[in-house]
């Protein structure tokens, strides 16, 4: 008997296999003998392993049959011993590297090979028949009858249940048809009869009054089976006559299409997407491998390998992120179970309607179209209308405005200014409740929605989600927003513009129930707004402006929505775009895959060098007349040493370093090094020159800082800017930081550093004017260029490869316009063009992410292991030891832009490292470092991840799990594996707590907790903002109530308390990663709600705190880490309280006042949670912004609501004892608070 053992991931396969063994059977009887073990079951399934582990050794010929490669076959590296080399094995996986690589090791000859891959790819139950029966003849001791592969059409036409046969007179027929929507399926699809989706599509198509053009196809291009490809097909079906057929393709074929056609060679992201020269919008519709049931359950929304075929892949092309389309039913009968997908007709017509909108878009003519601009506006308040991640957006609004117009959208008048608009806002109906009431609200609204319309509106959501909506927020029409039983429309309207205030979330009207609750529906208020904007104002299109807004994170499934899905609802079937950070990765694709949106990246603010000024600029000069003094017998060198541990002293800089007075009097030698190389590191910190307009691209001397942040390290094959200099004249910058204190003739290498960082500057703009740089070398006489090389590289990539990328930053502009006219946006990529990643540029385009099965990549995987040093080396230093248990905050963005730094921290720190695919970075397991290697204990690591990672990364969330199970199964003594002691003391604990000892030795295991599923956030920054906190520890237990959700392989989510508490009581150290100059821990209130919020909670929990640091890999080469105290300092020394900073806000106005009020927000959300906002810090913040005239006029007059934020937060520092002011300064804010109070009551009069 010839025994077949099977390991597939898919039923079908298993379905026709099954099939055909039941036919051999009865032609072949007691000949052949099939087994069969499915992925799925394997991962999940010890018994099933060791079934598995059983039958290997009995088989003659193992198939194993991956759909989406050895990723979905976690178990494949440990199974391997028993069959590799061994058994002969048939290993067939979509990914044409690993296929590569198993062909050699597999036992089987190179034509043996070929002709079952051949077979195998044709597919069919014929071509199987054929392949097992060649098997068997080839290997075994019978022989059999077997026929060659049979033929099948890979591509066509589809119509009326049949395949077109007269081609050229259907493709006439289509070119005159008024709207057209293509639909593009696999040819397998076609031969397998699968066609129940597509036929859903044809028909609602129909039924909505446009004409279904489907074709189907292989994705490849291969000779050896007659496939022509997606390149062939869509150049064959697509034109008559060279003019194009369809407005929209909805594709139904999963992946990336661009990669696995040509030019794609099957496994590299590609530069241009195969769609690209079709020019209209591609819609993936999606498919779940869950059934319908668990569809509608599932929270998650998407099963892991739907998440990679279509969502991760499909965004490399540049598709539109749609809905779930099908769900996958399982039919059983006597050959067994196979699977059929089947749709869901409500997201089919969701996806059509969708399609409809986009191709109409593309035929209305523009003097007709409608567009929607909504501004966020978080918190709700009048000084942060149009928060946006490093964008100017009133300015970028005035922009697109102008754009509009010359395209001939009608605008009644032009604006004038940004300034304008945000003025015109505020003048009508906002967000901020604070100064409206009824009478002026109704006057001043352009429109509003009535108790009785809206209820019409109402009862078209699921009852489930009235249910909620009304139990939360009261009866139709509620109480948020609401003035005389109606909904004013924050906003105004020019022509047929509407510019618009995303409604608030109202979170914070309800925050005590944030202690204990996570389930928060949106309020009556915010649904009307989005119903509004479609009903009434009928939007053709909507722009969402910059980063980020609160639709893409509205409660519902986490991806694949349903029409219960709060984004689902509200952005319905509105062609939708959204202007977005490149460098925000993770948060984007969150709009993508949860609101439809096309993205269009744009360029990161221009960045500059922190420099000196004031304090830091004197004793730069008191260091630098000190270590002259110091070459000879100068006698002032003891009175300078005197006068900078004074000045030092004065502006509190021991404080930034933890030292007293008296541990700086014990060594002032060693101080002053101190010192120096801090003010050093002061003045070379990067900071934002201002923001970005959309649309501009940076001149002058913001150009030349931008260049010299985007060569800040080597980037994409260029030497460091820096580096090139150095080495011009002759110097190393790594001997250079070596030594820092070398001192030779009065310069100590640090002095030299800052030359050379001063002299690049003043290089690249003789290289942008293209003029000599020799005159700038006369200004220092004591450097000499030796080696011209250098400089020419320099010159060579500014000019021929950096100043285009940015130049074509233009392409924003024409990227918004192609949106609103209904056209393809590019794909491109996303990340930190300053940590190397030049590429990504040009901006403009919609961009995308990483594979998620690179993560960690081998470049990562170095510098999480550095991170992980640089951490126990600074925790070893301070405490005498390693650390038992640490816990990190991880981001999804964070992942994406540095492919999976943290996670190989995180894999490092345990003792584990990942298993690549040879010659690539697909992680395909996992291997322990031995002890002997490792020359540590294995340290425990618990994951704060937030929801987008959760949503993202499921992947992750199962390796870090694997790596857990792998250290805890170790035979290594408890005091050198400090993850297997804690399972055991926490098992004991679960145990004497009532668990089952199932349950006590899974819970005791689990490492990963994040937010409760389908939502986001900690809660923390809520409860601040609204001020419905006491103490410290108040937001301590919020943070434990919204992060104490498990999750694992097994787990999605469960609210386990005690376990979590568990873990943060151990807790010895937090950390939080920086991958990048481009943004800091100050720049954002959710650095303050997760890490901030992670400390709060270990001191609720410990009754102390924790080591809290700041890992900075911004420079890979480079790596540092400071406490969080530490790392505030450097901040607010060299951001934050800095002229220059200053300056480049004051260049936009409204939302350059907004940033100084956001940042007192965070300032003040950071003190709340972690209390490292030292009260000279408060001093400062009130002399420079609020007592300093000059400063405030200029917020006074350009945000006027900024300046009584910040005056507020600052009383409100003190009111709580964060903040110890004099009795004169609290008067002086106290009149300040008053006056601007006063002053915006009259305006608003």
């Amino acid at each position: 008997m010839f025994k077949i053992l099977f390991i597939i991931s898919s039923y079908d396969d298993k379905y026709l296999f099954s099939q055909i063994h039941r036919s051999l059977e009865e032609e072949y009887p007691a000949s052949f003998s099939f087994s069969f073990f499915l992925c799925s079951d394997l991962n999940s399934s010890l018994s099933e392993i060791q079934s598995l582990e059983k039958e290997l050794p009995e088989s003659d010929m193992i198939y194993i049959l991956l759909h989406a490669g050895v990723s979905s076959f976690d178990k494949f590296e440990s199974c391997k011993p028993f069959f590799w080399k061994k058994i002969p094995c048939f290993i067939h996986s979509t990914i044409e590297d690993e296929n590569k690589e198993f062909v050699e090791q597999a036992g089987l000859s190179i034509s043996m090979r070929y002709q079952l891959e051949k077979y195998y790819t044709l597919g069919g139950a014929e071509n199987f028949r054929n392949m097992i029966l060649y098997t068997a003849s080839m290997l075994g001791e019978k022989k059999y009858p077997f026929e060659n592969v049979q033929y099948l059409p890979w591509e066509g036409i589809y119509s009326s249940g049949i395949r077109i046969k007269e081609e050229e007179e259907f493709i006439k027929n289509m070119a005159e048809a008024p709207l057209v929507i293509a639909l593009l399926f696999h040819g397998k699809d076609w031969n397998t009869k699968r066609i129940e989706v597509v036929d859903s599509f044809m028909k609602e198509i129909e039924h909505l009054g446009a004409t279904p053009y489907a074709v189907f196809t292989n994705s490849i291009e291969d000779l050896e089976i007659r496939s022509k490809g997606i390149r062939w097909t869509l150049k064959h079906y697509f034109y008559h006559k060279e003019k194009l057929i369809p407005k929209v393709l909805i594709n139904l074929m999963g992946y990336s299409q661009s990669i696995f056609a040509d030019p794609g060679d099957g496994k590299e992201i590609v530069e241009k997407s195969i769609f690209q020269d079709l020019g209209i919008p591609v819609i993936q519709a999606m498919s779940s491998y869950q059934n319908r049931e668990t569809w509608e359950k599932d929270i998650r929304g998407l099963d892991p390998m739907a998440l990679i075929s279509n969502v991760y892949y499909p965004e490399f092309d540049g598709q539109l992120i749609s809905v779930t389309a099908c769900t996958c039913e399982r039919i059983k009968d006597e050959s067994g179970e196979r699977e059929v997908f089947l749709p869901i007709v409500e997201r089919v017509n969701k996806i059509v309607r969708l399609a409809l909108s986009w191709a109409k878009l593309s035929i209305i003519p523009n003097r007709k179209k409608k567009v929607a601009l909504i501004l966020h506006n978080m918190p709700p308040r009048n000084d942060m209308i149009g928060s946006a991640f490093g964008l100017d957006t009133p300015n970028s609004l005035k922009n697109m405005t102008d754009w509009f117009s010359e395209i001939g959208i009608f605008l009644e008048y032009p604006f004038e200014s940004g300034q304008e608009i945000i003025n015109k806002i505020i003048q009508g109906v906002s967000n901020d409740r604070k100064w409206l009431n009824i009478e002026k609200v109704m006057e001043k609204s352009i429109d509003n929605v009535s108790k009785e319309k809206y209820q019409r509106w109402f009862s078209e959501l699921e009852n489930e989600v009235q249910r909620k909506m009304e139990e939360q927020w009261g009866k139709v029409p509620g109480e948020v927003m609401v003035y005389e039983d109606k909904f004013p429309i924050p906003g105004i309207v020019n022509g047929n513009v509407f510019i618009g205030l995303q409604p608030s979330r109202a979170t914070e009207e309800r925050a005590e129930e944030i202690y204990h609750s996570t389930d928060f529906i949106l309020p009556h208020q915010y649904y009307a707004f989005y119903k509004w904007i479609k009903e009434e104002f009928r939007a053709n299109v909507v722009y969402h402006i910059g980063t980020h807004g609160t639709l893409e994170w509205l409660p519902g499934k986490e991806i694949g929505l349903s029409r219960s899905c709060c984004p689902d609802f509200n952005i319905d079937d509105i062609p939708h775009l959204y202007p977005y950070s490149v460098n925000v990765t993770g948060e984007g694709l969150q709009a993508k895959r949860r609101s439809n949106a096309v993205l269009i990246s744009h360029m990161i603010p221009s960045l500059t060098f922190s420099d000196k000024y004031e304090e830091i600029e004197e004793m730069d000069e008191l260091i630098k007349q000190y270590y002259l003094a110091s070459l000879g017998q100068d006698g002032k060198k003891a009175e300078l040493k005197q006068r900078i541990i004074e000045t030092a002293l004065k502006y509190h800089y021991p404080m930034d370093m933890n030292l007293s007075e008296e541990e700086i009097r014990k060594d002032e030698e060693i101080f002053l090094t101190r010192l120096h190389s801090y003010i050093e590191e002061l003045k070379s910190s990067v900071i934002k020159d201002g923001l970005h307009i959309l649309g501009e691209v940076e001149k002058g001397q913001r150009l030349v800082s931008l260049i010299h942040a985007l060569l800040y390290v080597e980037n994409s094959g260029m030497m460091a800017a820096e580096e090139a200099v150095a080495r011009s004249l002759s110097y190393s910058l790594e001997c250079l930081r070596a030594t820092p204190y070398e001192n030779k003739n009065g310069k100590t290498n640090l002095m030299i550093l800052d030359d050379i960082r001063n002299m690049t500057d003043e290089l690249i703009e003789s290289i942008l004017k293209r003029e000599s740089y020799e005159p700038i070398f006369l200004k220092y006489p004591e450097y000499h260029v030796k080696e011209e090389k250098y400089i020419r590289d320099l010159e060579k990539n500014i000019l021929e490869r950096i100043l285009p990328r940015i130049e074509a930053g233009i392409q924003e502009k024409e990227s918004i316009l192609r949106g609103v006219m209904g056209k393809f946006v590019l794909p491109g990529q996303s990340g930190c063009p300053t940590r190397g990643n030049i590429n990504i540029l040009p901006t403009g385009t919609n961009f995308y992410a990483i594979d998620p099965c690179k993560i960690p990549s081998r470049a990562s995987w170095n510098v999480g292991k550095r991170l992980a040093e640089v951490l126990m080396e600074r925790y070893r230093e301070e405490e005498g030891r390693f650390p038992e248990n640490i816990a990190m905050i991880i981001y999804s963005g964070d992942t994406m832009k540095t492919n999976g730094d943290d996670i190989a921290e995180v894999l490092y720190l345990m003792g584990v490292k990942p298993v690549w695919q040879k010659n690539g970075d697909r992680v395909i397991g996992l291997e322990v470092i031995p002890y002997a290697e490792l020359q540590r204990p294995r340290i425990d690591v618990s994951l704060r991840i937030s929801g987008l990672f959760r949503d993202t990364f499921p992947n992750l969330i199962r390796l870090i799990e694997e790596a857990v199970n792998m250290v805890a199964s170790l035979e290594e003594e408890e005091d050198i594996n400090y993850i297997k002691k804690n399972i055991r003391e926490s098992t004991d604990i679960l145990l004497q707590e009532g668990c089952s000892i199932e349950e006590a030795v899974e819970f005791s295991k689990l490492r990963v907790f994040g937010c409760p599923p389908g939502t986001y956030g900690t809660g923390v920054s809520t409860l601040i903002e609204s001020k419905n906190w006491t103490r410290r520890e108040d937001l301590g237990r919020a943070y434990i109530q919204w992060s104490a959700h498990a999750y694992s392989s097994h787990i999605h989510g469960k609210q386990l308390e005690t376990v979590f508490m568990e873990r943060l009581k151990k807790t010895e150290v937090t950390v939080k990663n920086e991958p990048s100059i481009e943004i800091d821990m100050l720049e954002s209130d959710d650095y303050y709600a997760y890490h901030g919020g992670l400390t709060a909670a270990i001191r609720y929990v410990k009754g102390e705190n924790a080591k809290s640091y700041s890992g900075n890999s911004s420079n890979p080469q480079n790596i540092k880490i400071k406490s969080l105290q530490e790392e505030a300092a450097r901040i607010m020394r060299a951001r934050i309280l800095n002229p220059k900073w200053l300056d480049g806000l004051k260049k936009h106005d409204y939302k350059g006042a907004l940033e100084l009020s956001s940042t007192m927000d965070i300032l003040f959300g950071w003190d709340a949670t972690a209390e490292i906002i030292e009260n000279w810090m408060y001093d400062k913040v009130m002399e420079k912004y609020i007592l300093n005239p000059e400063n405030r006029e200029w917020i006074k007059k350009n945000n006027s609501n900024a300046l009584l934020n910040i005056t507020e937060k600052l009383l409100e520092a003190e009111k709580r004892g964060m903040w110890k002011s004099t009795a004169k300064g609290k008067e002086a804010l106290s009149k300040i608070y008053l006056s601007i109070e006063g002053d915006i009551e009259e305006i608003e009069e």
